[in-house]
């Protein structure tokens, strides 16, 4: 590791302690260290320290310094180095174990520049992603394993203003970045809770409510329960009951050429059929000898039947789901829903029934359906213009669908390979989920769990299926621990909040945890970057990009200097009452 010029120099330091989790280092001289290595022993630099066959090396990164005074008298002091092992070095191949080393170890020393280099130069068939330089020393760019690092699940986290809405657009560009004009096979999904990255993916597909094509018989059971129905009122049994019944049967009804039809077959029925039987339930009248009719079909195609009164007494639902029809007129009727309620309104042709799932898929995978789209290597679900309370059950929608159409598409290439003994082409997938603590947060409340359910399902087995996820929060300790815990690489930012910082810490191996120390310090653009796919630990200074997203910190003094501005107040006016298309 050293040249025989360094192995002659006697060093001003050793060890005097030594545990799995810390390494201290007494400087027993301190005018020959500051002439010798004080520049190369940096907070957050690597020593490396030998045993005495000199087979095992082990690496430590340094997190603090603190100085003993020696003498009252004369005052002088010696300064003491804590470090944290993170794995040792056996041949050319680094592994995170740092348990081999043999007590007493005989050596240490800074680890230089170039050795530094062999750690981030990986093999030449590894497919390698670099997003920036070490911290400590800006020469040395960090390369990353990049198979390694997209498919297994990330997240990336960070405060707000620490720049993780430019690193995970870094991160993205640089995996989509291609020498060649054509498209890449890359496929990304971002849902994009504030609308900042169409401006940092300009040939991206952005799917804002009017173009995203999401009609509501796609949803499960738990979409269309928890769109529809409160699950904490007195007669929600039956109205899940009877709402059930109803869906199942408009679904045959509509598609008679199917044999096997469930709550949760994503194919056709009416809302407005469905909704005519339930109203229409809620103000039934029978006959006194015949309390329990048969189904009615004429429940569905009539809206508000004229129930007569003479000789009848009331249905068994008669006025129990007084406020589940109120609920269904409400959603019915409110137009931000349209794209998912009436989406044929909104596109302008006839309603999307179940031979339009093809063209869905097409949409949210990134691929061309009409002339005004194209294929693209990112697909941006812009959330921001859609209604808030409604996000979840549009996020877990559409991890739905792309977890079915990576588990159906690598089912279809093991039937291909069979038949045809080749090799088909993977279509990886990842899923971005900006801000994910607003909708799968680690809560039990109903409202949340379609979506949570839907990303901890990708989370537990996306990756056998060619899905993957990454995870971006300025609070990671309100999200699903679940989700969180399936994470293999960690890109962690500057994080205030002592929740979070304990949070993120405690998901790390206890062999590099340490290290989140340096959480609260990190500069603007500064990560820690751990997991599978890096050599080592490493605080990087990730690369500036362009073009940024939208979120990107204004300079408010440099604003306020400048003139008094004239405002179009009028054309705000027309935006906040969606006078005018976004």
């Amino acid at each position: 590791m050293t040249s025989n010029a360094e192995d002659t120099i006697e060093r001003p330091y050793k060890i005097t302690g030594m545990s799995p989790n810390l390494i201290q280092i007494d400087i027993l001289d301190m005018n020959i260290f500051k002439n010798t290595d004080i520049e190369k022993f940096k907070i957050g630099g690597y020593i490396q320290i030998q045993d005495e066959p000199n087979q095992i090396t082990l690496i430590a990164m340094i997190q603090s310094y603190k100085t003993k005074q020696l003498d009252n008298d004369t005052k002088k002091t010696m300064c003491i180095i804590d470090a944290q092992p993170i794995g040792c070095l056996k041949g050319n191949k680094f592994k995170r174990n740092a348990h081999q080393i043999t007590i007493p170890p005989s050596d240490i020393q800074p680890i230089t520049g170039d050795i530094l280099n062999k750690f981030y130069n990986l093999d030449k068939n590894v497919t390698s992603l670099t997003l920036g330089s070490m911290s400590i020393d800006d020469k040395i760019r960090v390369h990353i394993d990049g198979d390694k690092f997209f498919s297994k699940h990330i997240a990336v986290v960070g405060s707000t203003g620490s720049g993780k809405s430019c690193t995970v657009a870094k991160i993205l560009q640089e995996a989509t970045k291609t020498e060649q004009s054509s498209l890449n096979n890359s496929h990304i999904v971002i849902f994009d809770i504030h609308g900042e990255y169409a401006t940092a993916f300009l040939d991206a597909n952005i799917l804002t409510s009017d173009k995203l094509i999401l009609p509501y018989w796609l949803m499960n059971s738990e979409e269309l329960e928890e769109m529809f129905i409160e699950s904490n009122e007195e007669n929600s049994h039956n109205q899940i009951s009877q709402f059930r019944y109803a869906v199942i049967e408009n679904k045959k009804k509509y598609n008679s050429e199917i044999k096997k039809i469930t709550y949760d077959t994503p194919i056709y029925f009416s809302l407005e059929e469905v909704y005519n039987y339930i109203y229409n339930l809620n103000f039934e009248k029978v006959q006194k000898d015949n309390r329990n009719p048969l189904f009615n079909q004429e429940y569905f195609f009539t809206n508000k039947l004229n129930f007569h009164s003479n000789g009848t007494v009331n249905g068994d639902f008669n006025g129990k789901l007084n406020r589940f029809v109120r609920r269904l007129e409400v959603k019915m009727q409110d137009e931000r829903l349209s794209f998912v309620l009436k989406p044929h309104e909104i596109h302008e042709k006839e309603e999307f029934k179940t031979d339009a799932l093809e063209l869905i898929l097409k949409q949210i995978v990134g691929y061309k359906i009409d002339d005004g789209t194209k294929d693209s290597n990112i697909t941006i679900i812009d959330l921001s213009g859609m209604p808030f309370e409604e996000t979840s059950i549009i996020v877990s929608l559409v991890s739905r669908i792309l977890f079915h159409f990576s588990f159906y598409y690598k089912k279809l290439q093991k039937i291909n390979k069979k038949e045809n003994d080749t090799q088909k082409t993977e279509v990886p997938i990842l899923v971005v989920y900006e801000e994910a603590h607003l909708y799968a947060p680690n809560s039990n409340l109903s409202k949340y769990n379609s979506a949570r359910f839907a990303i901890e399902k990708i989370a537990k087995e996306g990756r056998k299926y060619g899905i993957s996820l990454m995870i971006a929060s300025q609070r990671p300790s309100e999200i699903s621990e679940t989700i969180f815990s399936q994470c293999n690489n960690f890109v962690a930012m500057r994080l205030t909040n002592p929740s979070d910082q304990n949070y993120v810490k405690r998901l790390l191996p206890d062999t590099i945890s340490n290290i989140t120390d340096n959480l609260p310090s990190l500069d603007k653009q500064e990560a820690i970057i751990i997991g599978d796919a890096i050599t080592i630990p490493t605080v990087v200074k990730i690369d500036d990009i362009n073009p940024k997203p939208t979120s990107v910190d204004i300079d408010v003094l440099k604003e306020w200097k400048k003139n008094w501005a004239d405002i179009g107040f009028s054309e705000i006016v027309n935006l906040l009452q969606k006078k005018d298309k976004f």
